[in-house]
């Protein structure tokens, strides 16, 4: 089967052909991602910078192929001959560099998260997003493994090297609207206080994120961008507010080291505390969603279960 064959099967029910696959990206984005990064090709090569994006989504989409045969089912040659030398796409691939994939992602998820939107529905007015971390193993080479390094066992490090990605994703589509990728050494955490949520949204976090600092930052990010999580069993707090016996506006103080680290931080950080029977057991949320009329407690401790898809 080849490689057309192989797309128009997968896209049976969104597209008919390799063309309207191609639609799906438009032309001036990729323009765009070469010119913002300075990667666009100045001379015609028989591998053009436009072409060479193309090849990386092909590899990617089809990674059991050779790069040459990649290059000959999409027809990325330009010139006369249909024909390149596998060596002349590897250092076409090599050329084009990271930086442009980067900047068209950036359009493309920004493009179908904003047209997801007048799909959806979504919570009180808030696009709901959730983040988590993942962490993918890669060829064994001793490059992967001093730039990567790998996950740390009991008593040795992994047989391969690894790498650790955050993920920001929209909960309906399941489309990433942002990702960090980096080295083992970094955290979760790290990774996520690169990443750039959507204005008017929720983000749903586990409680591994829990920090008065990156919560704080998440939701000056962006207009009205706010986060929902279950709240730790030890957490400290005082009761500012009672909305109901089981709903609380509540004040924590903030950690000397975090004060420390950022000195623009105060001693105290205000959030809202909900509590909910679930399965028989009372369940803790800690929000930024401090208006108990506009988002109940019980629509609350719903809306957290959306967090397992981004699974």
């Amino acid at each position: 089967m080849t490689l057309s064959e192989n797309l128009d099967c997968t896209l049976q029910n969104a597209s008919p052909s390799l063309a309207h696959f191609s639609q799906l990206i438009d032309l001036n984005w990729i323009e765009d991602s070469l010119h913002q990064t300075g990667k666009a090709s100045i001379r015609r090569r028989k591998l053009p910078a436009e072409h060479v994006v193309w090849l990386v989504i092909g590899l990617a989409l089809f990674r059991d192929q050779p790069i040459g045969y990649v290059v000959e089912q999409l027809k990325l040659v330009f010139g006369t001959t249909d024909y390149c030398v596998p060596s002349a796409a590897v250092q076409a691939r090599q050329r084009l560099g990271h930086e442009p994939l980067n900047a068209l992602f950036s359009l493309l998820s920004q493009a179908w998260f904003q047209e997801s939107q007048q799909q959806y529905a979504n919570f009180q007015g808030l696009s709901v997003c959730a983040v988590d971390g993942v962490v993918w193993s890669m060829p064994l080479t001793d490059e992967n493994f001093n730039h990567f390094g790998s996950s740390k066992g009991k008593t040795a490090p992994a047989p391969y090297p690894h790498v650790r990605a955050t993920c920001l994703v929209n909960t309906h589509t399941h489309e990433i609207i942002d990702a960090q990728i980096g080295s083992m050494d970094q955290g979760e955490l790290t990774l996520a206080n690169r990443l750039s949520p959507p204005s008017q949204s929720v983000t749903l976090f586990d409680r591994a994120y829990f920090s008065a600092d990156f919560l704080i930052e998440w939701q000056a990010r962006a207009e009205e961008s706010h986060w929902l999580m279950r709240a730790k069993d030890n957490l400290r707090y005082e009761i500012i507010q009672r909305h109901s016996s089981h709903d609380f506006h509540i004040r924590m103080p903030i950690s000397a080291r975090a004060r420390k680290l950022n000195p623009t931080l105060g001693e105290y950080w205000e959030a809202r505390l909900i509590e909910v029977e679930q399965a028989g057991k009372i369940r803790r949320y800690i929000t930024s969603l401090t208006d108990s009329k506009t988002y109940p407690l019980i629509s609350l401790a719903k809306l957290y279960v959306q967090r397992w898809e981004v699974e």
